[in-house]
């Protein structure tokens, strides 16, 4: 079996065994049928960015294989995945008027997936298309043409597993800590996962389409001044914000 198609059907179904034991602990304000909707709208939103994505990764190559659906068909990006997704639920949830936010439960299984289908990249070698450059590095990865190269897929997975302890810990600060709110785990994982690709990619052999930076990097940029809000939130609570988060994390006195 390919270990790209191996890894990668490993890495959904760990992600939503996860993420059912993470929805059944938790205390889910949204009922059954609407959390499915709100599942199958990120997984069709997921699958159109991804695509898309990839398109305008290269136009130039795209444009020379235009009428390659074996190509057209091939392709697809994380990125893309990810912010098509959150586009897609976002205008769910407006038109179903859902106020409160739903990511929290994916933030999780998400990185854990995503780092186990890295895995499989990182079997695959060159034809998958996700190595670095050419590094004189002593870790560097000769994928088969003689040439060292940054492992950019195992970057990407020790800065998952670091992430997802980031992440756990947000979830239990949530009850506590009210520098953050709901809504903050996706957001975190949002930003984390965004940043990391947007410096990652800079060694990458990606073309660049605008100021230096790949259409990916682009991509990651917007995210990131999508949520500059949140992170400024968290940088620099509100005074009161600080205080009342001192005191509930202070013993109650008799």
């Amino acid at each position: 079996m390919h270990p790209h198609f191996l890894f990668e059907t490993l890495s959904y179904v760990v992600a939503l065994v996860l993420y059912l034991f993470l929805r059944q602990r938790s205390k889910d304000f949204l009922p059954a049928p609407l959390r499915l909707v709100i599942v199958a709208t990120a997984t069709t939103g997921a699958a159109i960015g991804a695509k898309l994505l990839f398109l305008f990764e290269d136009p130039k190559l795209t444009l020379r294989h235009l009428h390659d659906p074996v190509y057209l068909l091939g392709g697809k990006t994380i990125v893309g995945a990810l912010v098509g997704g959150l586009i897609v639920v976002e205008l769910m949830k407006r038109y179903i008027r859902i106020q409160q936010s739903t990511g929290d439960l994916f933030a999780i299984p998400l990185a854990l997936g995503i780092a186990i289908g890295r895995i499989g990249c990182f079997l695959t070698g060159l034809s998958d298309n996700t190595y670095g450059i050419a590094t004189t590095l002593s870790w560097g990865v000769d994928f088969g043409d003689g040439v060292r190269r940054h492992p950019t897929q195992l970057y990407e997975i020790v800065f998952l597993l670091a992430l997802i302890v980031l992440l756990y810990w947000t979830t239990r600060q949530l009850p506590v800590n009210t520098r953050f709110q709901p809504g903050d785990v996706f957001k975190l994982f949002m930003v984390g996962y965004m940043g990391f690709r947007f410096l990652c990619d800079f060694i990458k052999p990606y073309p660049q389409v605008l100021l230096g930076l790949g259409t990916i990097q682009c991509v990651c940029l917007l995210v990131l001044l999508y949520y500059a809000n949140d992170v400024r939130r968290w940088i620099r609570p509100k005074p009161g914000v600080v205080s009342a988060s001192i005191e509930k994390s202070q013993p109650e006195s008799f």
